[in-house]
Formats: structure tokens, sequence, C-alpha cells
């Protein structure tokens, strides 16, 4: 026993463990910081327009998801080939879709009653401006992961931590205050990437773009269903159950999401490894998912305990999202397992099979929830949560894999 595990302490000087701790600690210091950014908002705004700035934030990261054009798995998975040239095209390329997507969805949203509250022509501005800045944010943290340097996407982390801090400074802008708040702390986490991370300048490298283009096509299509369904969960819950609901939701939802990072972050460093080159794969997963389970244990036995502390500190309403939240906590042993299988795909290359797990899972979620949500309230999304995760593992496990 003692060797084995002076054997594993030696392994956290690998670039897997390292990366690990890293993005670990990146998504701890985003998880706490969010935390902190809609508690403090939620005390410094009336719920209404926590509501309606909580759907505009989900909004903006559906804008970078969109912007990104797949690019996120494309660098990690081809950077170990084409170094800066793959960095520099991902830049130029998302940054121009970023432009023309943020502008569509933010002209959209302008006609929405749900957004009249909002001045049109400022709110557009900002909408754009801190799509674009978002998008350039992601793209160097990946960069920075892909060259398994995942400390500069931890110092982006701390500083886009700051943003609650401008929340005092805004308050008489309503919910456009919180939206900026969210921007200009992104805003400084791409103030450090440009300086510190390194070596990008944005052009076009046609033979990258060839080589990664079908890959970079799926994993497009499939992050957008991937992310799409939890982006616009919150403005399907703003319209079918109101405003002070959608902000009730919103926050067990986000920390339901939240207390999944080191999974995700174990996640992240295995598919970097692969992407490598990575020996005793099966072994190695295996343990990922082993140490996965044992945090999500530990984490529901939180939930259950203080689960409701948590969200009071938010505001006496919002412990009405407990429900959520612990739904949301079982359904993660299900999500790391399905998260998993994705990353074992995208190492093998076999991408239509990523696109159909992800595009499946958000008819199943989107579907379920608008069933269940006019029945449930909020806890029908916590079902429908449950629900695609189990439909969509029976299917990795007879279909994609059983196939093999």
């Amino acid at each position: 026993m003692l060797e084995i595990l002076k054997r594993e302490l030696k392994n956290l000087r690998s670039p897997l463990y390292r990366n690990s701790i890293y993005i670990s600690l990146s998504s701890l210091t985003t998880a706490l910081a969010g935390f902190i950014f809609w508690a403090v908002a939620a005390r410094l705004y009336p719920a209404g327009e926590v509501g309606v700035a909580s759907a505009v934030v989900s909004a903006l990261n559906l804008s970078f998801q969109l912007s990104m054009l797949g690019m996120n798995y494309a660098l990690i998975r081809f950077y170990p080939e084409y170094r800066e040239r793959a960095a520099g095209t991902a830049l130029f390329v998302t940054s121009i879709a970023s432009l023309v997507f943020s502008l569509a969805y933010g002209l959209l949203m302008v006609t929405m009653k749900s957004f009249s509250g909002l001045k049109p022509s400022l709110f557009l501005v900002v909408f754009v401006a801190f799509s674009i800045v978002g998008t350039a944010y992601n793209v160097l943290s990946t960069y920075a992961i892909a060259r398994r340097k995942a400390e500069h996407s931890f110092v982006q982390s701390l500083l886009f931590s700051a943003r609650f801090a401008f929340l005092f400074a805004l308050t008489t802008l309503g919910a456009l205050g919180v939206i900026s708040s969210f921007g200009l702390g992104l805003l400084l986490g791409l103030a450090y990437a440009l300086v510190f991370v390194g070596g990008v300048v944005p052009h076009l490298d046609r033979e990258f773009l060839r080589d990664a283009f079908r890959f970079s096509l799926g994993n497009y299509i499939a992050g957008i269903a991937s992310s799409a369904s939890n982006y616009l969960m919150p403005t399907l819950v703003l319209g079918m159950l109101g405003r002070e609901e959608a902000a009730y939701f919103y926050m067990a939802f986000a920390v339901g999401n939240l207390i999944l990072f080191i999974p995700n972050a174990i996640n992240t460093s295995f598919f970097v490894e692969g992407s490598h080159g990575l020996e005793n794969m099966g072994r190695t997963l295996r343990k990922a998912i082993a140490f996965s389970y044992v945090y999500l244990a530990l984490a529901t036995a939180f939930v259950w305990l203080f689960g409701g502390y948590v969200l009071k500190f938010f505001g006496e309403g919002y412990v009405g999202g407990l429900g959520l939240l612990k739904l949301m906590v079982l359904g993660g042993f299900l999500v790391v397992l399905v998260n998993f299988s994705i990353t074992l795909l995208n190492i093998q290359k076999r991408v239509r099979e990523v696109v159909a797990i992800n595009v499946t899972k958000a008819v199943l979620f989107l579907g379920l929830s608008y069933l269940l949500v006019p029945r449930l309230g909020i806890e029908g999304v916590g079902w429908g949560w449950i629900g695609s995760y189990l439909l969509l593992l029976v299917m990795i496990i007879t279909v994609i894999f059983g196939k093999k």
C-alpha cells in the first residue's frame, strides 16, 4: 500500500495530474466566484432583475458556445501537431463568428417581451462586445490547457472572479448592471491572457482548417446541442413560471452544475493527455471515474445536510430550489459516465457518435423538462436531467460501445 501511495504521489508531477490540479483549481475558483457573484447580485438587486440577468448571462454563454465553432476541441486534439498555428486560427475564426452570432442573437432578444425593460441599443452593444471578449477569453484559456500550462487558465479564472466587485458600482443599471459586471470580469481575464499566455497572432491556417474541419464541425454540433439545452433552460423557465421562479431555478441549477467541477476537470485533462498519447488508457479511465464517484458521494452528503443553507445564502426564497439541487447531484453519477464516454470517443475521433449523443441529450433534456415543468415546477428540470442522462447511458452501452 505504501509503495502504491508513493507511486501515485510521484505521478502528481506528470502532465495529467498537474493539468488536472490547475483545471480543478480554476473550476473551483469559478464555482466559488459564481456563488459569490450571484449571492451578491441577489442581495443588491431585486429578484426580477436577477431573473432577467440570469437569462441574459445564459444567452451570453450560449453565444460563446456558438462562436467557438468546435475550435476548443480541435485546439486540444490537434495542438500537438500544429501548435501556435492552431491557436492563431482558432482565435481569428471564433472572433469573427462571435460578432455575427451575438449580433443576430442580440437583435432577437430585444424583440422578446421578457427583455422589454432593457434599453435595446445599449443592451445590443453590451451583449455583442462581451460576447467577443468572452469568446477570446475561452480560446486563450483552452490554448493554455492544450499547451499543458493550465496555470495560466487558473490565473484567468482568478481575475474573472473579481467580477462581483463591479456589482456594487452598477446597481442603478438594474439587470444591465449584473450583465455588465459579468462582462467586465471576462475582460480582466482576457487582458491577462493577451499579455502572459503568449505567442498567439490571429491568422488563418488553411492546412489546419482542412485537417481539423470534420472533427471541429462534429464537436461544434455536439457542443451546441450539449450546452444549448442548459443555456436555454433559464429562458424556458422564465417564460413558463415567471421572473422570481427563474431566479430560484437559476441559482439551484448553477450550484448543481458547479458541483461537477472536479469530474469535469479530470475529464478535460484526460482528453489532453489522450490527445498527446496516453499509455494504459483503460486503467487511467477507471481510476478517473472512481475518483469522480468518491467526490460525488461526498458532495451528495453535503447537499443533503447543508444544501438548504447554501441556497439560503442567496436569500430566503432561493431555498425553494433545494429539491432541484438534490436531483441534479444524484444525476451527476450518470453525467460522469456519459461525459467520460464522450471524451473517449473524441480521443478515438469517433465524431459521429459524439454528435449523436449530444443531440439526443439536448432533445431529451429540453423535451422532458418542457413536459414536466408545468406539473412539477422547477423540480421538473431535475427529473428531466436524470431521465435524459439515464436514457443516454443506456444508448451508449447498448448501441455505441455495444456494437464494437
